[in-house]
């Protein structure tokens, strides 16, 4: 059972995994979700003790945060949230966009009929979401991108993806994850969905190609003003 500290703050679980591991999940979710902005100093001492654990969880925590790309780290002065600039965020998406291009690929060669399935039902739920307009961003809940990759089959780029994609979360917390583009992202989804479908490899590489360009714009958008999805 969770602890919780006299001060009303929530103490992390000490049941399964490390304290380090459950630090450095508490901090990663805060910092994608933007509680942790861009350019904040993380305290270890304040972090101790609004988890509950000593400054020794917290220090390992931080340093793995900082090999995943989400943290700087500066000598004397602690850790940083970090921040991307322009010239990050077209690095990164160079890399995003050859392994999403590949995922989709693969996909439409290795996708069962389940899978195809299971893409243009979450293409219909997605749909429903963005003319619902029931949330200002596209839903993060219905990722169309995993299900791909998971068609893809591939475990190496599935883990080399989800590590550039985190580091990208930090210019959409930085946004408020707002959209102005949501009906242009499905639409673009679609099409690579239904190249999958059509068992055409090339098709759903050069659809996503099209989508990553379109996606890259709006993320660049982001570090100027609210706006843009995946």
């Amino acid at each position: 059972m969770s602890a919780r500290r006299s001060n009303g703050r929530s103490a992390i679980d000490r049941v399964g995994h490390t304290l380090a591991d459950k630090v450095e999940t508490a901090l990663r979710e805060e910092i994608i979700r933007g509680t942790r902005v861009p350019g904040e100093r993380l305290n270890e001492v304040e972090i101790a003790f609004q988890l509950g654990v000593s400054r020794g969880p917290v220090r390992e925590a931080l340093q793995r945060l900082s090999r995943d790309g989400l943290l700087r780290m500066e000598s004397h002065r602690g850790a940083f949230v970090r921040e991307l600039d322009v010239a990050e965020v077209r690095e990164l998406f160079e890399v995003r966009g050859s392994l999403e291009r590949q995922a989709a690929a693969l996909a439409a060669e290795r996708a069962g009929a389940d899978e195809i399935s299971a893409l243009r039902a979450l293409l219909d739920r997605s749909r429903d979401a963005v003319e619902a307009e029931v949330e200002p961003h596209y839903p993060e809940r219905l990722d169309v991108h995993e299900l791909i990759v998971s068609c893809a089959r591939n475990a190496a780029l599935a883990r080399y993806l989800a590590l550039v994609n985190q580091e990208l979360k930090l210019v959409r917390a930085r946004s408020g994850f707002l959209t102005v583009r949501a009906p242009k992202a499905f639409e673009e989804h679609t099409r690579v969905v239904e190249a999958i479908a059509a068992r055409d490899p090339h098709a759903a590489a050069e659809a996503m190609k099209i989508h990553m360009e379109s996606a890259l714009q709006s993320t660049l958008g982001l570090l100027r003003e609210p706006g843009g999805t995946e």
